[in-house]
């Protein structure tokens, strides 16, 4: 425990309200921070004018999925856009279901995952014009969620109105046509076929006798769909191969061609149930009945107007504060607590040779973003789906591991993905995020209820590894005989620091939940002494090393290595020892991928996550001006598209990247690993105007905060479950007010580090304040931004300005 100095403290009231503070104050004396009564915060943030500012425009011709609008609900979703190869009078509403999975048994004892197991094509449907599209004028609204616009053909126009209904498996689309135009809306259903194996059907995808064993599989084809009608509705009927599956779409399509009409359409799949024509059936005469009684808009409207203001902030600088608003409405598109999985398309498919949950760092990359966030409902897809799948998940391992769990790198909805015999790093980086959600939610009975007995199982798997590849020296240091450290290569091998990292922390939260819960583990002597004796990290004059006999010497998009700086917290930066490690190892890492004159050869093209980890770390290391530097490096990549979706080879999906760029901008503005919050602490010196409310921290806090011209101003903070606060609030001799209540000695202390420490109880608020503001000064609000700098993202001329506009869109 570090010596702790009491700090002098006036005694004041305090009661937290959101005032009109300039009207308030307006016309009277100023009255300095230490004499103020009751200070009270203004939060004035019109949402609906803020984010119109960032809405996606479109003047172009959207004519593939990364450059087209996007809507969805976490389960069903579309994309508009004219493909390719699609006849000029034709634009088309790509549809999706996330959790449309094939669900094929083994063959020959083997998953075969990639193409037994993965995403299936959906289908579209396509709106035909008279006349051929020349001209789009198009806007993805985020505050409604809704795509509106026009659309000019050769003949005439017609308005369009689309959303996916935020409540509801409904998605509505509107068209209004005008000048002797019409519109036929029809189906076209795509066929189930796995996309891995057309990309093997096509010689593409890599050749070795285990790829070749998928490429020569047999590949038995369902039953094809079926089309009828049944009160009024169009159904599209798709058993999978051996009915382990089925999905319907249904639509109706009510109004006139040649004048305004609208398409309702819904989207079921099933397994092992057999219900997705009753679901569909149910879920159109649920819109019929809305749309008739006029609420259909309005619900869908209000679940997205509620869920913007669950928290806020603005970094003054309009296409970084553009970009993150967008991934907040993507995230809250892609992905809903009671939904599967966030996978590396979410409801927006495209033909990818990557059809499923990623382990190996994706998935866990994208259940990073809601935490600071504040939009906590979002992350529980991934914590509810592991409590679902328990049991799958101890199916993983050799039948001799008992009471064992783990999971591949990469899996299908329900977990099902044989690991054999090796170390369960992938399953305990999940539970990392799993203990993540309920430490920034607070919730110690799931950590203990939820947690605990699924990562003792996975604890188990490595005691069973450790076993069964016994490796320890003379002195009794334990070491890991053979794992991976992904993608590296060659990435296996001894001692490797992915796995050390993984495996201490498994271990010493098993050991942290067993102390705070009183659970008396028989295991406990086990843990402690695999952690005794465990290998350390592996380092040498270039920081940390891949593992024992393999250093960092070759360009690699993934940073698993340096998982114990970043998001582990094992390297504590606030020692100097160990932040002069992290350091040298983050710049090893970058200069070794990204230099080309570095020794390295044939340095490879940076990848998304490659920069916003860069981001992360450096901010870690209270680095603003590194941090900020890969924010926009990240932005200019020509892999982000100009709608900030983000695609490897041009094609493939992979959503994690632009949403870890939020969890970049969280860690800058705020960061609680280790115990601590820190305020502000990795901020570029050109951001000198910022602010954020109710952002989320480890322990459950809420923080507001605000600077100005370079200086923090306040910094206040709500206890939601009572953990005891630990706090660098950024502000030199800050007035502080509790709840009201005299903040004397026994309430307030500070240490050495200038961290102050504080009990608080369930509810009750803390307030940072800088000795040289007044009341009128407590206020959270936009800040302008000029015309030029708005909507800056869709496709348009605007959009010019990325590299990705170029590279998708192929418009110089």
């Amino acid at each position: 425990m570090k010596t702790l100095k009491t700090v002098q403290l006036k005694s004041v009231g305090f009661a937290l309200g959101t005032l009109l503070l300039v009207s308030c104050s307006s016309g009277s004396e100023e009255v300095a921070a230490g004499d103020l009564v009751k200070p009270q915060i203004d939060v004035n943030i019109d949402y609906k004018s803020f984010l119109s500012q960032q809405d996606l425009i479109w003047d172009r011709i959207p004519n593939k999925w990364t450059v087209a609008p996007y809507t969805g609900n976490g389960n069903v979703g579309f994309l508009f856009y004219q493909a390719e190869n699609e006849a000029k009078n034709v634009i088309s509403i790509h549809t999706g279901r996330h959790d449309y999975y094939d669900h094929r048994l083994p063959y020959k004892g083997e998953e075969m995952l990639w193409i037994y197991r993965g995403r299936l094509p959906l289908g579209h449907f396509n709106l035909t014009s008279k006349g051929d599209i020349e001209d789009v004028d198009l806007r993805l609204g985020l505050y409604d969620a809704e795509l509106t616009g026009e659309i000019t053909t050769t003949l005439g126009s017609y308005k369009i109105k689309g959303i996916t209904h935020s409540d509801e498996d409904v998605i509505y689309f509107e068209t209004d046509a005008a000048n002797g135009e019409s519109i036929v809306i029809s189906w076209h259903p795509d066929e189930p076929y796995p996309p891995v194996k057309g990309f093997f059907d096509r010689g593409r995808g890599p050749k070795s006798a285990g790829w070749d064993r998928m490429r020569n599989a047999p590949m038995p084809m369902p039953e094809k769909v079926s089309l009828f009608k049944e009160d009024d509705m169009n159904f599209s009927f798709q058993p999978l191969y051996q009915h382990r599956g089925e999905t319907t779409v249904g639509w109706e399509v009510v109004g006139k061609e040649s004048g305004k009409q609208y398409l309702s359409a819904s989207i079921h799949h099933s397994f092992p149930e057999k219900n997705s024509h009753e679901k569909v059936k149910a879920n159109l005469l649920t819109a019929r009945k809305m749309l008739k009684e006029n609420t259909f808009f309005d619900t869908h409207q209000a679940w997205w107007h509620s869920y913007y203001p669950q928290s806020f902030l603005t970094i003054g600088e309009p296409e970084k504060e553009a970009f993150y608003w967008i991934q907040m409405y993507k995230l809250a598109s892609a992905s809903r607590g009671d939904g599967p999985i966030l996978d590396l398309m979410g409801p927006w498919y495209n033909d990818t040779f990557w059809p499923m949950v990623w382990g190996d760092l994706n998935v866990q990359l994208i259940y990073w973003t809601h935490l600071t966030a504040n939009r906590m409902e979002l992350g529980e897809s991934l914590v509810n789906n592991i409590d679902k799948y328990h049991d799958n998940l101890t199916g993983n391992v050799p039948k001799h591991w008992s009471d064992s769990a783990a999971v591949g790198a990469l899996f299908p909805q329900d977990m099902k993905s044989t690991n054999g015999g090796k170390v369960p790093d992938m399953l305990a980086w999940l539970l990392h995020d799993y203990w993540l959600h309920y430490t920034y939610l607070g919730d110690k009975k799931k950590l203990r209820d939820g947690l605990f007995p699924i990562l003792r199982k996975t604890g188990n798997s490595y005691l069973n590894y450790l076993k069964d590849n016994a490796l320890v020296s003379d002195d009794g240091t334990i070491h890991i005989k053979h794992s991976w450290s992904p993608e590296y290569k060659p990435g296996r091998g001894q001692d490797i620091n992915f796995t050390i990292g993984l495996l201490r922390w498994t271990f010493e939260t098993l050991i942290e939940l067993d102390e705070t819960n009183n659970i008396n583990d028989p295991l406990v002597a086990q843990w402690k002494h695999v952690l005794d004796n465990l290998v350390p990290f592996q380092v040498d004059e270039n920081g940390l090393r891949i593992g024992k006999d393999i250093p960092f010497d070759k360009p690699h998009r993934h940073y698993s290595h340096l998982l114990p700086i970043y998001p582990l917290a094992q390297l504590n930066v606030d020692n100097e020892e160990d932040a002069k490690l992290a350091r040298t190892s983050v710049d090893h890492w970058l200069k070794v991928t990204m230099d080309p004159s570095s020794k390295a050869q044939k340095a490879m093209k940076v990848t998304g996550y490659t920069a916003t980890g860069a981001s992360s770390i450096y901010a870690t290391l209270g680095d603003g001006e590194q941090a900020y530097k890969y924010l926009d490096f990240f932005i200019n990549h020509k892999n982000v598209s100009p709608t900030t979706m983000y695609a490897e080879v041009k094609t493939q999906p992979v959503i994690e990247s632009p949403l870890s760029y939020a969890t970049s901008v969280h860690d800058m503005l705020l960061q609680s690993w280790g115990g601590k919050v820190r305020v502000f602490p990795a901020i570029p010196q050109h951001w000198e105007d910022l602010a954020f409310h109710q952002l989320r921290t480890q322990g459950a806090f809420l923080v507001t905060a605000k600077k100005t011209e370079g200086e923090t101003q306040f910094v206040e903070l709500q206890s939601l479950v009572g953990t005891p606060l630990v706090i660098n609030p950024d502000i030199a001799n800050p007035t502080i007010y509790i709840d009201g209540k005299l903040a004397d000695t026994t309430l307030v202390r500070q240490d050495e580090n200038g961290f102050f420490h504080i009990e608080l109880a369930k509810g009750e608020r803390v307030l940072f304040m800088s000795p040289h503001i007044s009341q009128k000064d407590l206020f959270i609000s936009s800040q302008d931004i000029e015309k030029s700098q708005q909507n800056l993202f869709g496709l348009s001329e605007k959009t010019k300005r990325l590299p990705s506009h170029t590279y998708y869109y192929g418009e110089k």
